[in-house]
């Protein structure tokens, strides 16, 4: 039996809720790798900017603002802001995988029941149809459900190293230019005297 056929018989067994799983799985994975990279873009290109600060200690911080590794600051928000979006998508599918087993899971002993009503318990062959449904499907949601979990996890602490990152940078940077503006006013102060 090829790949193929255990698939076609896995889903035919499962019924309906098997292409709902498959779905939602197949978007829960595709968010979490596409957020992964993009966190790891986003993380590489804050280590380079840190890199440049660390670099430029030897000046005076307020000088690091106009170095040009430094990003625009609403893009660099901006972009954590759809990561977190994208962690928030992928933790609502992955909670959503294990609802839909249990869907499944309740439309196969439906399928039990309606076997029993119909034909008593006298054809086991038909009752177990209906069962196998609900644990095909059961073990399906929570066999798609757990790795994304996962996943979401990593992705998560990942997040909040960037914004732990950029907080930093963010800071240095207000810090830089409420030293500049100081610095200014001063001067500005002196020379009308």
């Amino acid at each position: 039996m090829t790949l193929n056929e255990s698939l076609i018989e896995l889903f035919s067994r499962g019924g309906p809720v098997m292409f709902s799983i498959a779905g939602v799985s197949l978007v829960a994975w595709f968010l979490s790798v596409r957020t992964w990279l993009l966190s790891g873009s986003l993380l590489k290109r804050l280590r380079l900017i840190n890199n440049c600060g660390a670099s430029n200690t030897g000046r005076k911080l307020r000088s690091l603002q106009h170095t040009t590794c430094l990003p625009d600051s609403f893009s660099v928000k901006a972009q954590t802001v759809r990561l977190g979006s994208g962690l928030w998508l992928v933790g609502t599918l992955a909670s959503v995988l294990p609802l839909l087993g249990l869907l499944g899971t309740v439309l196969g002993m439906l399928l039990s029941f309606e076997v029993i009503q119909v034909y008593g318990t006298s054809q086991p062959r038909l009752l177990a149809g209906g069962i196998g449904q609900a644990l095909i499907t059961t073990q399906a949601g929570l066999w798609m459900a757990v790795p994304v979990f996962f996943f979401h996890h990593i992705i998560n602490r990942r997040i909040r190293l960037i914004r732990n990152q950029t907080d930093v940078l963010f800071h240095i940077i207000q810090t830089s230019a409420a030293g500049r503006l100081t610095s200014e006013q001063h001067g500005r102060e002196g020379k009308d005297v």
